[in-house]
């Protein structure tokens, strides 16, 4: 009877600390706010991210080169996957609201700022 008790009180610590990580994720992506467009500083290029706060398709428009395909967002570590198969991992930094880093292998680092946009989702009705 002891044994049971420890499992039940190890089991309700357990799916607590769960549920509270998994609710402080979900935050730490609505303040990251990912889909949209977002501005190179002080250069001239532009990532957009459409999709949900985790996963989506991106378009990366660079002067002369546009990349398309798919981003997931895995920790704190964004994937950029084009439709050639080929993948870009970058280390995502988050400075402020509507302000990310992104670097990868230590050499190229980018802030991004977010371009506000005048589009305001809608619900739908079946929700």
């Amino acid at each position: 009877m002891g044994s049971l008790l420890v499992v039940l009180v190890v089991s309700v610590i357990v799916f607590s600390w769960l549920r509270a990580a998994r609710r402080n994720r979900e935050r730490w992506l609505q303040r990251l706010d990912l889909p949209g467009s977002w501005s190179w500083e002080g250069h001239q290029g532009r990532l957009e991210l459409s999709g949900g706060f985790s996963a989506g398709s991106y378009r990366l428009l660079e002067p002369g080169v546009e990349h398309k395909g798919n981003w997931q967002l895995r920790g704190h570590t964004l994937e950029l996957t084009a439709k050639s198969g080929d993948m870009q991992v970058y280390d995502l930094r988050f400075f402020d609201k509507g302000k990310i880093g992104l670097s990868r292998d230590g050499r190229d680092a980018r802030v991004y700022v977010k371009t506000p946009s005048n589009v305001v989702p809608l619900r739908s009705r079946s929700g």
